[in-house]
């Protein structure tokens, strides 16, 4: 095991800050534990010194002779943290420690300290996987779990364990104010050192908003409480600019004391913007520093004492549904709580003011979602094969992202051309990790390199990757991207250029490095169809102001949005929870577009379906591009064998809806299933069940032979619906069904038909017919035949199963009735001896 003397404790504290902080108390226990372990957690609260004495202290290691690397997750606060560091050292940023974001640099040789955003470095872990000339990495604010210092941490693990060898060590150090300790110590394997934070009192407050008034009166209310009584500066947590503005106009339009300043602080902000809300107020003044969560971490305020958190944050998740990353304002974590509380007592007590109620904060999460289970994974994806990454359980992950997900961003990233079907990294994969950006954006740009659409397309990627600049929420938003390019022109014709102008430059940088071979003949449409078409948008017919995408998502324009005019767009950006998305950024583009950017993945297919209207199977070719239809023309006839099962798969279908109405049933048809449904009542094992909702169920299988060039409702009327059902039975089986179920009665007049629509075989004859009957017919099974015995008019006059008790009983009141309506018939006295007839008296001679 090391010895203290591993680092100089005279010289810890380097000439320029005499301040002690806590974490000086565990630095000796902290640099044993890192020398004798390749990975360390360090728990310490807010206002520890985490961030601005641990690498000091490194820095004095002897046994370090390489860089020190401190991956913070906020540009702000990378700046911050040089800052601090390098004036503890009576330096600029520059020499010892230097610097590096996305659109700021500062370092040279001869630094030995480098503070870093976790995205570059996980693109220097790229190009340099073995890390040569760097002996530490410090994972601070290792809490805000985002994807890139996720997949960072595991990168290096794997550099760790791959590349470097015990005569030159790597050494992790996890960082943070609120984590799980113990869950990443026991994920690591590693110490966990624990630091006391500063003591200054926090006094917390509960502000939760009245009913009747609106979130930004409130919060305007509450700062008002605060400035009367509190002293120092403020700083309050708003989720996003939006709220930063209107909060700023409110308090403005209130009043305030002469002596206080309102400043907002937010991540598109200029750097000079940034570092007026962080500088202490001169003498005798105060600010209101209106912050999104920027704030957060590892950025301290001198002179603030109080904190007004509003509680919520905007939170980028992704929208499988749509397809479309999206920002979401939702309650903030205990942790995140905690951390905000923390500011207020950074350099003296303060009291922090939550507005929400004291109930509510025991329901907040523990932790912050992490990014990689909610974010969009195509970048992931695109990291992962960068890194030679097939199988992602092969990685030391903390959290790993949902399977099916990953596998979809996969399946994009094929179809953009980066990754081959083994999930191995092309040669355009690679181009696109150069840029830096998303891989959508990073592919628009290539798709357009050497073309007269680059600028454009670089802008339209800068926008796309930082957000939209001219965002308002009005009745008469525009959200087509050409105002936006115009914006971008604009902005450096006026000299006030912006972090957009920023990062186009840098891209145009980026791509120049490269020859112009890429896209001579690309416009800007067909570059963005290419590299988003999941979001092109059809126009629906019903309704200007909506689309359906082609993913199969509908999104909708804002009133008075003039991209209304254009049949098919391509959706830049939409949010929204109802079923169509609201379009926030758009850009129009014309078939002619989609067609020449996207051929092959465009098909033409016969698509047949049921019109309701026409009671009819129509058949058509499309032309189809994902789950949009760009044309479409009526199918001739005959059609081909394959459409024709399919039609008579849409005819059985419609008829199953009607319950088989529409077929042409006669009194054969109809007399055919009663007979078999009434012997199937009485034998339900030996006969099928012929009721309609039975025929509908099993009609696939008894009318599909018959329905041969049958395409509509009216083509039925065409097929031998008997002959079909004697069919479905079985054409053996007719002789047993007439000896069970005989369709007609033999009589001395002649047969007459047994009708079974109620369930009971009934014979519905004349009275006189049944002259001389001496037994009640009764069929082969047993079952007696119900009479329905009419008179000469044909009118019922009595129902029996018994005829011969009917003759010696209540025959004599019928006949006596019947002789006096009607005297020409004959109505004998002895009915089971007299002959049948359908004769009058005059005819019989009598």
């Amino acid at each position: 095991m090391a010895s203290l003397d591993c680092c100089c404790p005279s010289r810890r504290i380097p000439t320029g800050s005499q301040t002690v902080l806590p974490i000086e108390q565990v630095l000796p226990e902290l640099i044993i534990a890192i020398q004798d372990h390749p990975q360390v957690v360090v728990q310490a609260p807010p206002g520890a010194g985490k961030t601005t004495r641990i690498p000091l202290a490194l820095l004095e290691c002897d046994w370090l002779k390489g860089k020190i690397i401190v991956i913070q997750p906020r540009r702000l606060a990378v700046y911050n943290a040089a800052q601090r560091l390098a004036a503890q050292l009576n330096e600029q940023p520059g020499k010892t420690v230097g610097y590096r974001t996305r659109y700021d640099r500062c370092i040279a040789k001869q630094n030995r300290i480098e503070v870093v955003t976790d995205g570059v470095f996980l693109a220097q872990l790229q190009r340099d996987p073995e890390l040569r000339d760097v002996d530490v990495v410090l994972f601070d604010e290792f809490h805000e779990r985002s994807v890139n210092i996720d997949l960072a941490l595991a990168f290096t693990l794997e550099t760790q364990a791959a590349l470097r060898g015990d005569d030159h060590p790597l050494r992790l150090v996890v960082m943070s104010a609120t984590l799980d300790g113990d869950r990443l110590c026991q994920w690591l394997d590693a110490p966990l050192v624990t630091s006391a934070g500063r003591t200054h009192p926090v006094e917390t407050f509960y502000r939760p908003p009245p009913p009747d008034r609106y979130p930004h009166q409130h919060i305007s209310h509450v700062i008002q409480e605060a400035l009367r009584k509190e002293q120092g500066s403020l700083l309050v947590f708003l989720p996003g600019m939006g709220d930063i503005r209107s909060v700023q106009r409110q308090l403005e339009e209130g009043g305030l004391p002469n002596n206080v300043e309102v400043l907002p602080l937010h991540a598109s902000l200029p750097k000079e913007q940034q570092q007026k809300a962080l500088a202490p107020s001169p003498s005798g003044q105060r600010k209101v520093v209106l912050s999104t969560n920027v704030a957060e971490t590892s950025i301290t305020i001198e002179d603030v004492r109080v904190v007004i958190d509003s509680g919520q944050a905007r939170i980028a998740r992704y929208d499988e549904r749509r397809g479309l990353n999206g920002l979401h304002t939702e309650m903030i974590s205990a942790a995140s709580a905690e951390q905000r509380r923390g500011r207020a007592g950074r350099t003296q007590p303060g009291s922090c003011y939550r507005l929400w109620g004291e109930g509510r904060q025991t329901a907040l999460k523990p932790f912050n979602d992490p990014e990689i289970l909610t974010t969009d994974l195509q970048p992931v994806a695109l990291e992962l094969a960068q890194w030679g990454v097939t199988d992602i359980t092969s990685l030391t992950l903390l959290d790993t992202p949902p399977t099916e997900r990953l596998q979809r961003a996969r399946e994009g990233l094929q179809q953009l051309g980066a990754l081959r079907p083994d999930g191995n990294i092309t040669p355009l994969g690679r181009k696109l990790s150069l840029l830096g950006l998303p891989p959508r954006l990073a592919a628009l740009a290539w798709a357009c390199h050497g073309s007269p659409a680059e600028a454009e397309a670089i802008s339209c990627a800068a926008i796309l990757s930082e957000g939209d600049p001219l965002r308002r929420n009005n009745d008469h938003f525009q959200s087509d991207l050409h105002l936006r390019l115009e914006w971008m022109e604009n902005g450096n014709r006026n000299g006030s250029p912006s972090r957009l102008h920023a990062l186009r430059a840098q891209l145009q940088k980026r791509l120049q490095q490269h020859s112009k071979s890429e896209g001579q003949n690309t416009n800007l449409a067909q570059a963005l169809v290419r590299a988003f078409p999941d979001h092109v948008a059809q126009q629906r017919t019903s309704n200007a102001l909506r689309y359906r995408m082609s993913n199969g998502k509908g999104a909708q324009l804002q009133r008075h949005d003039k991209l209304a005019t254009h049949r098919y767009l391509i959706v830049l950006d939409a949010a929204g929870t109802g079923t169509d998305a609201t379009i926030h950024l758009a850009y129009p583009i014309t078939e002619q577009d989609l067609k020449s950017a996207l051929a092959e993945q465009i098909s033409r297919q016969s698509s047949l379906s049921w019109d309701e209207q026409k009671q009819a199977v129509i058949a058509e070719q499309r032309t189809q591009f994902g789950a949009l239809t760009l044309q479409q023309q009526p199918l001739t006839k005959p059609w081909p064998a394959p459409q024709q099962e399919q039609a008579k798969s849409l005819l059985l279908h419609a008829l199953a809806a009607t319950q088989l109405t529409a077929l042409p049933w006669d009194d054969a048809s109809r007399h055919f299933c009663e007979r078999i449904n009434w012997l199937a009542r009485q034998q339900p094992d030996h006969w099928p069940d012929f009721g309609l909702q039975a025929l509908t169920e099993q009609a696939p299988l008894w009318l599909s032979p018959f329905l041969e060039n049958c395409y509509s409702f009216k083509d039925l009327n065409t097929i031998p619906l008997l002959d079909a059902l004697k069919s479905h039975l079985g054409w053996q089986r007719l002789a047993e069904l007439d000896d069970a179920a005989p369709s007609y009665w033999n009589l001395a007049t002649g047969n007459h038909q047994v009708h079974y629509r109620n369930g009971t075989p009934t014979l519905s004859v004349r009275l006189q017919e049944c002259y001389g009957i001496q037994q009640h017919p009764t069929l082969p099974g047993g079952a007696p035949v119900t009479l329905e015995l009419l008179s000469p008019a044909r009118r019922p006059i009595q129902i029996t199963q018994d005829l011969p008790a009917f003759w010696s009983g209540s025959y004599r009141e019928v006949a006596k009735e019947m002789r006096g309506r009607y005297p020409k018939h004959f109505w004998p006295d002895d009915p089971a001896s007299a002959q049948a007839t359908t004769r009058t008296k005059n005819a019989l001679g009598k």
